[in-house]
């Protein structure tokens, strides 16, 4: 797998209260790198992406492709989990954000 999705260690950076945040570039601590992507509701497009964050309280189905196999490789879903953050191990495009309807299921 190319993320750790369920990661809960990884701090929110610069990513304000409400948003799902995407950065393009790996950074450890406090940052002010801009974000490649940064919504509060459901989006779609392309956003380079080595770190993200849900800093919602909804999780969050996010979908995205390896920058190796081009914006048309296979696409890739991951759960992401309110309030958690994680990394790419290689650089992405992040393609789609949805919010997760609540079924009951725990987001891993």
């Amino acid at each position: 797998m190319a993320s750790a999705p369920a990661a809960s260690a990884w701090a929110p950076g610069n990513c304000q209260t409400g948003t799902f945040c995407v950065w393009p570039e790996y950074w450890y601590g406090d940052t002010d790198m801009q974000p490649s992507l940064v919504t509060d509701r459901k989006w779609s497009g392309s956003a380079v992406g080595h770190i993200f964050y849900n800093y919602t309280s909804q999780d969050v189905t996010m979908t995205y492709v390896v920058i190796a196999e081009g914006e048309q490789g296979p696409a890739r879903t991951a759960c992401v989990s309110s309030n958690h953050g994680s990394y790419f191990t290689q650089p992405m495009y992040v393609t789609d954000i949805a919010w997760r309807e609540d079924d009951g299921s725990p987001c891993w």
